[in-house]
């Protein structure tokens, strides 16, 4: 599937996007896509499954993060948490847009709950649909294939493996080349890697990050989120550890699919997630 690119300078920061359904802009809330943080991860590299199905209903916009895509590279090494929400919050207020269904991948999911769970919140938010984020996060074998990506076509299509469970996303060459030639982008590799950068020393006690400690009851818009039943990188049965802590949340689980169930299950995904909006916005 092929992608217009647009630009728009946030705040002097050359930001990349896509954009779909226009004619339904003021209508409803824009929906916000915010794609996964692996190597090689863009806007269009996650979200390519369902743009075109959220915009028969939809304005929707999908920007690449600071450092990804080809979005400028970018890399904060004291705030890059905080750098991140408030470049799309500059964004979502560049784009004149003034209330959003944000939805996130992987890390974007999380991100998206901790926006969620503020007081106030960062960003416009009217519901947030969260993909394979959220929770705890172990530091296992799949893990380290993606965080020891050398670059490589080869090790690509093993990130590929370790993310689907659908082996012809591993076969399907185009695919591969996409998220490789993303991960190409000038400065793209240091601005992903700098986020696995740990220091050889700890933390001084007791201090935490805010994702460590969110408070997910305090979330008060709807939220909608998807696990996959098979996915590798996530602990058996994460989502019982905050997703009954959401007031008013909704969980759906993919029987068969690894952690992009929104690209292996685009049809289930496209559907319940437009049921979700639906529900909300007639």
């Amino acid at each position: 599937m092929l992608f217009r690119s647009h630009y728009v300078a946030v705040d002097g920061v050359r930001t990349h996007y896509l954009e779909r359904g226009l004619e339904h802009r003021g209508k409803r809330p824009t929906v916000l896509l915010l794609h996964s943080a692996e190597f090689g991860g863009s806007a269009e590299t996650s979200w390519f499954n369902n743009i075109d199905a959220l915009a028969t209903r939809y304005h929707v916009l999908a920007p690449d993060h600071l450092g990804f895509g080809r979005t400028d590279k970018i890399f904060d090494f004291v705030g890059m948490f905080n750098k991140r929400i408030t470049h799309i919050r500059r964004f979502v207020e560049t784009m004149c847009v003034d209330k959003v269904h944000v939805m996130g991948s992987s890390m974007s999911g999380g991100l998206c709950l901790t926006v969620a769970a503020r007081n106030p919140p960062d960003w416009p938010i009217a519901s947030v649909v969260c993909c394979s984020g959220g929770g705890d996060a172990p530091d296992n074998d799949a893990r380290k294939v993606l965080n020891t990506y050398d670059g490589s076509k080869e090790h690509m299509r093993r990130v590929v493996d370790t993310m689907f469970i659908d082996k012809s996303w591993v076969k399907d060459d185009a695919f591969i080349e996409k998220k490789w030639k993303m991960s190409q982008e000038p400065g793209a590799w240091e601005a992903t890697a700098a986020a696995r950068f740990k220091a050889p020393f700890p933390r001084p006690a007791g201090v935490k990050s805010e994702r460590d400690t969110l408070d997910y009851a305090a979330i008060r818009v709807p939220v909608l989120v998807f696990a996959g039943k098979l996915d590798s990188l996530r602990d058996p049965g994460y989502t019982d550890g905050f997703v009954p802590k959401i007031p008013n949340a909704k969980l759906h689980v993919f029987e068969r699919a690894g952690h992009m169930g929104n690209i292996e299950c685009a049809a289930d995904f496209n559907r319940v997630t437009l049921d979700f909006l639906r529900g909300l916005d007639g």
